[in-house]
């Protein structure tokens, strides 16, 4: 297997941690062309709460004010009011250019409270939601996701359904000086950084969520060189060894929840499942599959004419189409394509004149679009609401994982100060 297409696609190599300069404003500068248009105001009104719960009540805006900000679908403006009046004052807000304004109450004990929230459209003078959430002790490890669920609810409110993004995590792999790396989740705001427990593994690489996101499957390198493929349960800790071998790499669960991934195999890499089905052609390298949301197609990267590329195939047919743009005498190379969840985008990595940048494009190879325009970044992954992604980035200032969003082009730091790489979003956490 060509040693590039190892240290790209599976960050093997010790530079495998790309680039990616910021703007003079500190934030990850994106080559999307959009019509920004203006988002809709939205104010999230203080909490109200008796004396023993304030604290939390406090903390419940914060996380909700934060994650409807996160979502980029509103202009998040302060609150007029420290207390909203039954029903509130719409001419008021109107005049202030609300055009949403999220109220709630935090009732209940401190050990079983119960937020109850309601969506206020100020245009149109009227309460269109409320529900009451039961939630978890603010001292639970468990609270701050249970808000976050609530966020994405007001998100599904205030858009007509569309998905929110809060109440996930993402998993990722951090890499150290020495080349040793560890397995670790964080939630999509940057919040519960946790460690993952793998043994004695010396290296993993590519975690892979589960569709429940109770699972993640991961490969891990031993100190003799040996590959594993394992299984972790978030929820119990339980760990499985799903196959060993001299190259296991890029695990990926399809929609249904069988494990895929690249098992290198006489000098070659190809794509098989759990059953010993091989999905990828047997006359090139292959790893790092995605699957369109029904399960019918594979994005993935081959190395036919030489170097990397993506190429799209219906599971189990031939023939495979590239959709990424190989230009022969230049190094052109793609890598780490995932498929967005409503099916409707690829995002990957690949050169252009030297630098690693992010590309999305539709599954037939149409609309491709450049999102980051300056430095080098890799290793996208989807959000849930297909329009954000996060991705690894490296400058001057050290390195870092960024989210962006692709609608409007805002991004932010999701961690820093360490080799974060090889990141994957899980969907909504139940």
């Amino acid at each position: 297997m060509p040693a590039a297409l190892v240290a790209v696609l599976a960050g093997l190599a010790p530079g495998g941690v790309i680039a990616q300069e910021p703007s003079d404003d500190g934030s990850v500068r994106l080559g999307i062309t959009y019509e920004p248009g203006r988002a809709p105001a939205l104010s999230v009104a203080p909490v109200g709460a008796p004396s023993d719960l304030e604290v939390a009540a406090r903390e419940v805006r914060l996380i909700l004010e934060r994650d409807l900000d996160y979502s980029d679908r509103f202009r998040i403006t302060p609150p007029l009011l420290e207390r909203v009046s039954d029903p509130p004052n719409y001419a008021l807000w109107n005049e202030a250019d609300v055009v949403y304004l999220v109220a709630a109450d935090l009732t209940g004990t401190a050990t079983r409270p119960v937020l109850r929230v309601g969506l206020h459209d100020v245009v149109y003078g009227t309460m269109t939601n409320v529900q009451a959430f039961s939630l978890p002790s603010p001292a639970s490890p468990t609270f701050r996701m249970a808000v976050h669920r609530v966020s994405d609810r007001i998100v599904s409110w205030a858009t007509g359904g569309q998905q929110g993004m809060a109440a996930t995590r993402i998993a990722f792999r951090r890499r150290s000086s020495d080349g040793r790396s560890s397995l670790w989740i964080v939630d999509s705001d940057g919040e519960n950084l946790t460690r993952v427990e793998t043994g004695s593994a010396d290296a993993v690489y590519s975690p892979s969520f589960s569709p429940d996101g109770a699972r993640i499957a991961y490969t891990s390198r031993s100190v003799d060189a040996t590959y594993g493929l394992h299984e972790v349960n978030l929820l119990t800790g339980r760990r499985e060894e799903i196959a060993s071998g001299q190259l296991l790499l890029t695990p990926e669960y399809t929609p249904g929840g069988e494990l895929v991934w690249a098992w290198g195999r006489s000098g070659r890499t190809s794509i098989v499942t759990e059953r010993g089905a091989v999905l990828s052609d047997t006359g090139a390298d292959a790893l790092n599959p995605t699957f369109s949301p029904d399960g019918r197609q594979m994005a993935y990267v081959s190395d036919p004419a030489g170097q990397p590329q993506i190429y799209v195939r219906e599971v189990g047919r031939a023939p495979a189409r590239r959709i990424s743009v190989y230009v022969r005498g230049e190094r052109s190379n793609a890598a780490t394509p995932d498929w967005s969840p409503d099916g409707r985008r690829i995002a990957y990595s690949a050169l252009v004149a030297g630098q690693w940048r992010i590309h999305t494009v539709n599954p037939d190879g149409t609309d491709r679009r450049q999102i980051t325009s300056r430095g080098d970044s890799e290793m996208p992954s989807w959000a849930p609401d297909s329009r954000h992604l996060v991705f690894s980035v490296a400058d001057s200032r050290g390195n870092s994982m960024w989210i962006a969003d692709t609608v409007t082009g805002r991004s932010r730091i999701l961690t820093s100060g360490f080799i974060d790489e090889l990141a994957d979003w899980s969907t909504p956490v139940r």
